[in-house]
């Protein structure tokens, strides 16, 4: 692994910003064609070290939505939010297409292409940020060290913990009840290479050390750069860590860093309706600007998400709809419903895309729509996720009026459901699987649906009456088919590497 995450990373950190970069952001003595000697001799100067860092961190960002090889379900960061959405209950794929492996819980084999794929573009981002950080920040910086540093050392920290949360959440087994069992190595250095697998308490343990850096007033949030991973993103991952442990004190609290406060900004009603997907919009908190420049046409997420154009993988065939099941649970008042075909229920809106698709099926998604040049943003976090995990810890902390008026802001005051009604909840049990009905409805295709079912320990059954999916399967919790197998790249080069079942 190492040369080849190397030699990757060496490539991102070069060509850091041929795309996307105005020249007058530059010093005229910093640009992306410095030598790394011309590069070490800049840093000496705070102005220049600044820039320097914002180039750094601009190529990993850029990487985030860059095309990865030369298969089409290969698009960064969110194809791996793709990947693991199809991996589920909630999103039903209408033919076998791209996807359809994962689709049917079966990709997780060490020869398949998804193991390698996750495996090698996480580690590979990984690779970068130990590269930037042992160049500027040999020792973690001090007092003294100004906000804007400290901030992209923040931002580099962030993503790496952000990066071993997917990667221990894929190839490990949950951390309730598994502390001990194998986790994966831990990249810290650049240099690290045929490392053995860390336990799942140690990766735990490491990305909150690396998230440590929220707590400290120089990292800020930054809501007019949707772009960087700030004080908002850091704190919402380490409200997803600790839900994973179970730890909901913490939950509560991080949760509330990152939406800044118990009745946050969310995503109008009128947005959610629209299906509209802009890196500007106040609910974001991380996202990529997709642009002409940026964009990767058929290898995008929209490609496989946008049921509305033809000649799209989605829209060709592919349909992407919503589990029948859950969609049953959705309020007919609620403004969410309306994202699915619904000839019956909403036969304007079925009529309005029809018009762009004819063969649309009943319950295809119109909350992904894009244009035809696939230039629709990509959304990695939005506030109503860390909001949903607040209300979770609500109710893990037997908080159940809060709760309640938590629920009701959402889905009365920002879903416009006006009959919603949580009168017949009493016991925390049904509070509980009332929150995580709203986080499934709320998320539905943003990439949070399997590491949650993993982490509830609920197991997914399609075999339920009124299903709709093509592919049915019933898999318990904790089997082993939540579990990706380690790459067999990976068994063959290192060998202190052990396989997962």
């Amino acid at each position: 692994m190492k040369k080849e995450i190397k030699k990757i990373a060496s490539m991102a950190l070069l060509s850091v910003l041929f795309v996307g970069c105005a020249k007058d952001f530059f010093d005229p003595e910093v640009n992306e064609y410095l030598t790394d000697q011309r590069k070490k001799e800049l840093q000496g100067n705070a102005k220049n070290k600044k820039q320097l860092l914002e180039i750094e961190l601009r190529g990993i960002y850029n990487n985030n939505a860059a095309t990865q090889n030369s298969n089409h379900d290969g698009f960064g960061l969110k194809a791996v939010d793709a990947g693991f959405d199809h991996t589920g209950l909630d999103l039903v794929q209408a033919s076998r297409s791209w996807f359809i492996f994962d689709y049917n819980f079966d990709n997780k084999k060490a020869n398949f292409r998804r193991p390698a794929f996750v495996w090698n573009f996480l580690y590979k981002q990984i690779s970068s940020i130990n590269t930037v950080l042992a160049d500027y920040f040999p020792t973690a910086p001090d007092t003294n060290t100004e906000q804007e540093v400290y901030q992209k050392y923040a931002e580099l920290k962030t993503m790496r913990a952000i990066f071993y949360y997917y990667l221990v959440n894929t190839f490990a087994k949950t951390y309730v009840g598994n502390q001990g069992s194998l986790g994966v190595p831990l990249m810290l250095n650049p240099g690290d290479d045929k490392l053995p697998r860390a336990t799942v308490q140690q990766v735990y343990d490491q990305m909150i050390a690396d998230l440590t850096v929220v707590d400290d007033a120089r990292f800020q949030i930054t809501p007019d750069n949707k772009a960087d991973a700030d004080k908002a993103v850091g704190a919402a991952y380490l409200a997803k860590i600790y839900a994973c442990q179970g730890n909901w004190t913490e939950v509560q609290r991080y949760a509330l860093i990152a939406t800044e406060g118990p009745t946050p900004s969310l995503t109008s009603s009128a947005d959610v309706q629209a299906g509209k997907w802009d890196i500007s919009m106040n609910s974001w908190l991380w996202g990529f600007d997709i642009t002409q420049e940026t964009r990767t046409y058929w290898n995008s997420f929209y490609a496989h998400m946008d049921n509305s154009i033809p000649s799209s993988y989605a829209g060709g065939g592919a349909f992407k709809l919503i589990y029948s099941n859950l969609y049953a649970k959705i309020g007919d008042q609620d403004v969410r419903k309306k994202l699915y075909i619904n000839e019956t229920l909403f036969p304007d809106i079925a009529a309005k895309y029809r018009a762009m698709n004819p063969h649309l099926p009943k319950y295809a998604n119109v909350k992904y729509v894009t244009n035809t040049d696939f230039t629709s943003d990509y959304c990695y976090l939005r506030r109503e996720d860390p909001y949903l995990l607040y209300i979770e810890a609500l109710v893990e902390n037997n908080l159940l009026d809060e709760a309640k008026g938590a629920l009701e802001y959402l889905v009365k005051d920002n879903r416009e459901d006006d009959a919603y009604d949580l009168s017949a909840l009493t016991t925390k049990e049904q509070f509980r699987e009332e929150v995580r009905l709203q986080r499934r409805i709320e998320l539905w295709g943003e990439g949070t649906s399997f590491f949650d079912w993993k982490r509830w320990k609920t197991g997914i059954n399609r075999y339920e009456a009124g299903s709709n999916h093509l592919l049915k399967v019933e898999v318990p919790a904790e089997s082993e088919k939540w579990i990706y197998q380690i790459p067999k790249a990976e068994m063959e080069s290192n060998p202190n590497m052990v396989q997962n079942e």
